[in-house]
Parts: structure tokens; sequence; C-alpha cells
């Protein structure tokens, strides 16, 4: 039986033969994540880098990367990205993975003005399996804004709720958490949730979504806390998606879920003209496989 059922659904949905380009793949588990790709037929994985120094890490470690196309660059990571991004204006490539180069230098040549930018704000959805929740929960942005303001958080929302649509998560529920579930004059993560309900119900930031807040974790997780403390909601203990006050809170509360909770996970940087798969050097090589998943199934959709 799958450990992770819900993320194993959604990989086997995903296979296709796109091309994903992976840039800088100069790691074993890049490498790794390619060959697993390969096999779950998820792809054509597209590497760009140095050829050399790839075959002889794939020669070192007994990797096969026969049949694999490999795209020469120098031994920079920068231009590695500045090509990948060539290669997706050129309609080459449908999704771009990180492999071993430092986020800033995949990101810098992307969100430049003559990159993949869009008028969308970039940002990140994170989809969890956990052992005691029965659907995936999205988290964002735990990886990309360091302090949205609600505006920002508005944009995030928007780029969000409608990557969950296209994965097939309708009728959405998002709570807005905060460190309490009262609306508190010294604590802008509450002034901002309440900006942004009062927003969604004059002018609805997604069709067919409810969205609540402020939250406590707890009271938006669990119905039972909310009930325990008196509040009346239709989201309490059932979100699909929770927005984070921050990147601070984000990127802590997802470590939490992934190494004190055994969750995985599957994220995707959404806002730019391709989905992108920002890989940390400490994920396993299932979730940058979960990843890949959604950010095919995101780019099999037209934007």
């Amino acid at each position: 039986m799958d450990k992770y059922p819900l993320l194993e659904k959604m990989i086997d949905e995903a296979k296709s033969d796109i091309p994903l380009g992976v840039v800088y793949p100069l790691s074993v588990p890049a490498l790794e994540t390619v060959l697993d790709l390969i096999k779950r037929q998820l792809c054509t994985p597209i590497l760009i880098g140095p050829q050399d120094l790839i075959l002889e890490l794939a020669a070192k470690e007994k990797l096969s990367l026969d049949g694999i196309e490999i795209v020469d660059t120098p031994n920079d990571p920068i231009i590695a990205a500045k090509k990948a991004v060539e290669l997706v204006k050129e309609g080459k490539l449908a999704v771009l993975m990180k492999g071993s180069l430092h986020t800033e230098d995949l990101m810098g040549p992307i969100v430049k003005r003559d990159g993949l930018r869009t008028d969308r704000r970039t940002s990140h959805l994170f989809l969890f399996e956990l052992e005691h929740y029965p659907k995936l929960l999205g988290i964002s942005d735990c990886v990309v804004n360091i302090a949205p303001n609600a505006s920002q958080k508005i944009q995030i929302l928007k780029s969000s709720l409608e990557a969950l649509n296209k994965l097939g998560i309708k009728d959405t529920k998002v709570a807005i958490i905060a460190a309490t579930e009262v609306v508190n004059p010294g604590m802008q993560a509450t002034i901002d949730a309440k900006e942004i309900v009062d927003t969604h119900a004059v002018s609805p930031i997604h069709p067919a979504t409810i969205i609540e807040g402020p939250f406590g974790f707890d009271n938006a997780i669990s119905a039972h806390s909310a009930k325990t403390k008196g509040i009346h909601s239709q989201v309490a203990g059932d979100p699909d998606l929770l927005l984070v006050p921050d990147l601070q809170v984000g990127n802590i509360l997802y470590k939490s879920l992934v190494y004190m909770a055994g969750a995985e996970c599957a994220g995707t940087i959404l806002g730019a003209q391709v989905p992108i798969i920002l890989t940390s050097r400490s994920d396993s090589v299932f979730s940058r496989v979960a990843s890949a998943a959604m950010a095919i199934l995101l780019a099999k959709q037209p934007q």
C-alpha cells in the first residue's frame, strides 16, 4: 500500500511527454530524480548544464543517461539558467526544475524584465499529504514572498486558487491563518485577513470559493477546536488552502509538517510563463517527483 496515495494518484495522472528542463543538475539527487521521472513516464527531461561534468557525475554514480538530451553550457549556473529561459521562450520547454544551483541563481534570470515574468506576482504553492488529514492541504506562500501586504496576498490567493482548480480541487475552502482568530490592531496578519475576507465578499477573488479568517492554526485545521472557541465556520476543520501571514511562518510550518508530522509535499512556483519546481537539497526524490507531477499537470492546462 502506498504511503502517500493522494500524491501517488497525482503522479499517475501526470504522465506525459512534455519537455521539462532540469537546470544545472550536478548532484546525485537531481540525476536520480531525472531517472525517476523517466521511469514513471512523467515527461521528457532535458538537462541544461556543463555536459562533461554531468556525464562524469553520472558515470561515477553508475547512473545511465543514455537517450537523455543535454543542452551543453559553460560551468556557470547563471548561464545555465539564462539558457533555460531562452529555451522556454523558444517554446522548447514547458516546465523548469531547479537542479543543484542556488535558488537566486535560477530565479534571477526568470524574474528579470526580459525573463519569464507575467503580470501576475510570482508565488509558491505547496500541497501536503498528512496521515491525519483526509485530502491534500495547500499552503501558500512558504517560499517566495517574504512579507506580502494584503493586496499582494490577494494575488497569491488568485494564483493558488487557479492552480488548485486546474488540479481538480474545486469549491475551495481557504483559511487565512495568524496567531489568533481575533482581529487585533497590533497584529498586521489579522488586519490583512479581515481586509481579504471583506474584499472577497464584495468582489470574489475566485469563483465558488469560501475565504474565512483570521484563524489560529488550531481552529483552522480542527473543527473541534473551532467549536470549543465558539467559532461558527464553513472552513474550520476542512480547509483546502491555508494562507500564511509571511514567509517565516510558512517556512517553519512546512518544515514542521515534513520533519515532525511525517508529511510529504509537492510544490510549484506560480506566476511565471511556465511552472517552476524549486527543490531543496534536503527534499526526498519522491517529493521532487511529486512536485514535477504537480507542475506538469499545471503545464498541460492553458494559462
